[in-house]
C-alpha cells in the first residue's frame, strides 16, 4: 500500500499548485494513474506499473507546460517520488510470492528504498542547480540534451525489460 500512497501524493503534488484549467484535466488523468497502479498490484501485472508512472509524468508535464513554471525543487521531489513509487510497487508485487526472508530483511529493504529516494532527490537537485548555473544555449546544447534524454529512456527500458523476465 506504500506505492498507492506515493502515487496519490505524487498526483496531488502538481495539482495543489495549479490553476483550474490544469486541475480540470489533471485530476482525471491522475485518477487513471492511481487506477492503473491499483490494477497492477491487485492483478499482479508488473507491466502496468511503469504505465502508471508515465501517466503521472504526463500530469506533471501538463502542469509545467500550461502554468509555464520553471523547474524547481518540486521537480527533484517528483523525480525521487517516482523512483520510490516504482521500488515500492515492484516490492509489493514480489511480496505476492511465497518466499521466506531472513529476519530484518524487510527493514533493510525499506532503508535501501529510503536511501535510494534520498540519493535521487539530492542528485536531481544538484543537476538542476548545475543546469541553472550554466548559461548555455543553442542547437548543440539542445541536441546534447535530447541525446541524454534518449539515453536515459533507453536505460530505463532495458532495466524494466530485465526486471520483468
Amino acid at each position: 500500500m506504500g506505492a498507492v500512497a506515493c502515487v496519490v501524493a505524487l498526483a496531488a503534488l502538481p495539482l495543489t499548485r495549479t490553476s483550474d484549467n490544469v486541475l480540470r484535466f489533471g485530476l482525471p488523468i491522475s485518477a487513471v494513474a492511481v487506477l492503473v497502479l491499483l490494477a497492477a498490484l491487485v492483478l499482479g501485472w508488473p507491466r502496468l506499473l511503469p504505465a502508471s508512472l508515465v501517466v503521472l509524468g504526463a500530469v506533471y508535464a501538463l502542469y509545467l507546460s500550461v502554468e509555464d513554471v520553471a523547474l524547481d525543487s518540486l521537480a527533484s521531489l517528483f523525480a525521487a517520488g517516482l523512483l520510490v513509487t516504482a521500488e515500492l510497487g515492484y516490492w509489493s508485487l514480489e511480496e505476492r510470492e511465497d518466499v521466506h526472508v531472513d529476519p530484518g530483511e524487510q527493514l533493510r529493504r525499506l532503508a535501501f528504498v529510503a536511501g535510494l529516494g534520498l540519493a535521487a532527490l539530492v542528485t536531481s537537485a544538484a543537476l538542476l542547480a548545475l543546469a541553472d548555473a550554466v548559461d548555455a544555449g543553442g542547437l548543440a546544447v539542445d541536441l546534447l540534451g535530447a541525446a541524454a534524454a534518449a539515453a536515459a529512456l533507453l536505460i530505463v527500458v532495458l532495466f524494466a525489460r530485465r526486471g520483468v523476465r
